[in-house]
């Protein structure tokens, strides 16, 4: 929820000032009628002024906002009133319920609910259970029970909402099954104005593994909704669309990657269809200004050519670099408090002098700050605090942007001239420069080689509206290396086409930017709440996956954002995996790409490789996320998972984590995992490597594990009914088929997910015959 307590315009009171302490302790909501707080407040004069403007009294809000709490033994601790803001613009009474553990500060049971002061509709409410996770894993509720419980939540409490909202799914990823109890599971349900959807608007839940609703947030807006007399129709706004969308080549770095893997640029084609197409006439608006596209700038260079630097020769000493930031700035009420060198500064590796100084006496505390490159004298950053130093309350002027920018440009190319010729000005909407502070405006560079965006680097400049003065200075450089041409790579036309396929078009409402007045004034009054009007555009949105994506402009494949890896886009359904006893369990190993497709068959009799199996373990550890990246510097544990293997990271979280032995030459990841492997595998995931090792302890009834390496482990694995054997046989060095590996995978989560389970200690050292 967004954290709409934490507003300027909120008034708190505790709430023993409001309600008498048998009001706190109701055993049943009272009816809507009867009074529910004492009328003696003792309300502050600002309170009053604000409260007395809404439609709702707090002792009404109370009782509606009762109906979604138990009453025995909670205590209202506070309750509060927010007037209507930009952020939430509706007044809203809020009300804090706790329980607290017995003898304890610590809170067992919290509740949060508020009331919108005008309607009486339900308009936040959150839940806090001390340890409601801690469900058995196979006790956790499934996705659409939880959706079920979240439409069932909106049309009780909010019924109106829900009749004018619809669950949107478009946007987010098809679920997959958690690895653990402890879930939380995210419904949007968006506004629907004349038929169409209203995005800025929606109710959001959230439901747990339990199945209780334990957050819940409406955004909603008093808008007029700009319907066209005539619109185009869908077929002609997807027409439209793709002759306006270009691909423009750029290089990305994912981020996970580390090393010299982390300095290796990507070629790729981002979304082209990030913009709106007017529904009334077809014309492509920007979606940030939803200012025509056709009216925006080329980028343009700050220098066609490379400048000379500002310095050379030796590196810059301490008092060098002082006194050339001196010679640059005017730094007269200022004196020098320290100075910080950094021999490869994270700003394109460099050597970089950072000096902090303070304002002269310290009369207003005043400070600036400058960042010089020690080799070429550039300036990477330059800021000061202005608004200590003088005094100017004159109204913002009007901002001429082309003034900013061409000042903008003067400075880059004098302050840091080796990169001028990298830098370009890339054309946005000036509200969005100056955006939150009317007496700022801001102008920004990008990286571009050979017309090409690069992975990083970037200037900013800030100055104010008021004097023209510049407040700050920033400039970046990544430390990647890029080839001198780019190499062959799919056309703007092909990778148009590519995002296309994975692209739908649908009609929208969306805000309409504020006038210049309207910040203003919201800027002067911050209660004031503009009257809105929404435009109706069509908008595509992208085939949705579990992470931000690329197209890889050299191979034509999608890849991972952050870990740069190839992923699929769209799931297929194995062939031969309806009705089969293990269906549901393979399923969720092959959602989570630790199992891959056979001509389209998960093939469950196909024995699962140590690899495969390796690989799952990992992910399930790490909460379905990816296991962590490990680069060229990383020594392979095994001869033979090298730094290219698929199993690579995986194998060495695993070393790193305790579930493999790392004495061994070979790993031998391709050929199939033994029972017992997978036993020991097994239990050293759970923890209990240390127990297995006392194998002696056990009993068993198992007769064909004496001389087992992992007696212990299979010990432990078949009490805990993890793993099965056959008439008294576990068969030790035999194959596991993928099914066998993805039943005894799923148990594992479940008794990984137990709170209540005999501790295995006692359980295996107690294993009888049966």
């Amino acid at each position: 929820m967004k954290p709409w307590f934490i507003r300027s315009s909120s008034f708190l009171l505790t709430a023993s000032l409001i309600l008498p302490v048998g009001s706190a302790f109701a055993q049943t909501p009272l009816p809507i009628s009867a009074p529910a707080v004492s009328a003696k407040t003792g309300l502050s004069g600002s309170l009053l002024a604000a409260a007395s403007k809404v439609k709702l009294s707090k002792e009404d809000a109370l009782v509606r906002a009762q109906k979604l709490v138990p009453a025995k033994n909670l205590e209202l601790t506070n309750v509060s009133f927010r007037s209507a803001d930009p952020w939430r613009p509706f007044p809203e009474w809020s009300f804090n319920w706790e329980k607290k553990a017995a003898n304890s500060e610590e809170i067992d049971l919290a509740y949060t609910v508020s009331i919108h002061a005008d309607t009486g509709e339900l308009s936040a409410y959150s839940r806090y259970v001390q340890g409601a996770s801690n469900i058995p894993y196979a006790k956790r509720i499934s996705y659409e029970d939880a959706r079920k419980k979240a439409e069932s939540f909106l049309a009780q409490y909010n019924p109106g909402k829900a009749q004018q909202t619809r669950l949107y799914m478009r946007d987010m990823p098809a679920p997959k099954t958690p690895l653990n109890a402890d879930v939380s599971y995210y419904f949007r349900f968006v506004r629907v104005a004349d038929g169409v959807l209203f995005p800025d608007n929606s109710a959001d839940i959230t439901v747990n593994s339990a199945g209780d609703v334990v957050g819940y947030s409406l955004t909603w807006n008093d808008v007029q909704f700009d319907k066209p007399a005539k619109t185009i129709t869908q077929e002609e706004a997807e027409k439209r669309m793709t002759a306006q969308a270009t691909a423009s080549l750029t290089y990305v770095l994912p981020w996970e990657k580390e090393g010299e893997d982390r300095n290796k640029p990507v070629l790729a084609y981002q979304d082209p269809f990030t913009f709106y197409i007017d529904a009334a006439d077809g014309t492509a608006l920007s979606a940030s200004s939803l200012a025509p596209l056709d009216t925006a700038q080329e980028p343009e260079p700050v220098s066609e050519k490379a400048l000379p630097a500002r310095y050379s020769g030796p590196t810059l000493s301490q008092d060098e670099a002082a006194k050339l930031a001196s010679a640059t700035f005017d730094l007269s009420q200022y004196e020098l408090r320290s100075a910080n060198y950094s021999e490869k500064d994270y700003r394109g590796n460099r050597p970089v002098w950072n000096l902090e100084y303070g304002e002269k006496d310290n009369r207003n505390g005043g400070y600036a700050y400058v960042s010089i490159d020690a080799k070429t004298g550039d300036v990477y950053a330059f800021n000061k605090d202005v608004r200590l130093l003088k005094t100017d309350d004159s109204p913002a002027k009007k901002v001429n942007a082309d003034a900013f920018k061409a000042k903008a440009i003067e400075m880059v190319r004098k302050w840091t001239p080796t990169a001028a010729n990298q830098l370009y000005w890339v054309d946005r909407n000036q509200d969005d420069a100056s955006y939150g502070s009317p007496d700022r405006y801001s102008v920004s560079f990008r990286r571009y080689l050979d017309g090409i965006a690069a992975a990083s680097g970037s200037a900013s400049l800030t100055f104010d509206t008021r004097t023209g003065e510049l407040v700050s200075y920033f400039s970046e450089f990544g430390s990647e290396t890029y080839p001198a041409k780019p190499g062959e790579h799919l056309s703007q036309e092909e990778a148009v086409s590519a995002w296309e396929k994975e692209t739908q078009i649908e009609p929208v409402y969306v805000l309409t930017p504020l006038a210049d007045e309207d910040r203003k004034r919201m800027e002067a009054t911050p209660s004031y709440v503009p009257q809105r009007s929404a435009k109706l555009v069509y908008r595509a949105t992208v085939t949705p996956y579990e992470q931000a994506y690329y197209l890889d402009a050299a191979t034509g494949e999608w890849r991972s954002q952050s870990s740069g890896k190839v992923i699929n886009l769209h799931r297929i359904e194995p062939s031969d995996l309806k009705g089969h006893p293990a269906e549901k369990e393979l399923m969720l190993m092959y959602e989570y790409d630790a199992l891959s497709l056979i001509d389209g068959k998960i093939m469950p009799q196909k024995q699962i490789t140590r690899g495969e199996m390796i690989e799952m373990l990992m992910i399930s550890l790490n909460n379905g996320r990816f296991f962590p990246t490990y680069t060229a510097q990383r020594k392979a544990t095994y001869s033979d998972v090298a730094t290219g293997s698929r199993y690579f990271s995986a194998v060495e979280a695993a070393v790193d984590r305790g579930l493999l032995n790392k004495s061994a030459a070979k790993l031998n990841p391709d050929e199939p995992i033994t029972r017992e492997e997978l036993a020991d595998m097994i239990v050293r995931a759970l923890g209990y490597s240390k127990l297995a090792n006392y194998s002696s302890m056990f009993q068993s009834n198992l007769t064909d594990i004496a001389g087992t390496q992992h007696r212990g482990a299979i010990v432990i694995a078949t009490t805990l009914g993890i793993m099965t054997a056959d008439k008294q046989k576990f068969q030790p060095k035999a194959a596991v088929s993928r099914a066998d590996a993805a039943i005894a995978f799923t148990r594992f989560l479940e008794k990984r997910g137990e709170q209540d389970a005999q501790p295995v200690a006692s359980a295996a050292m107690e294993a009888k015959s049966d």
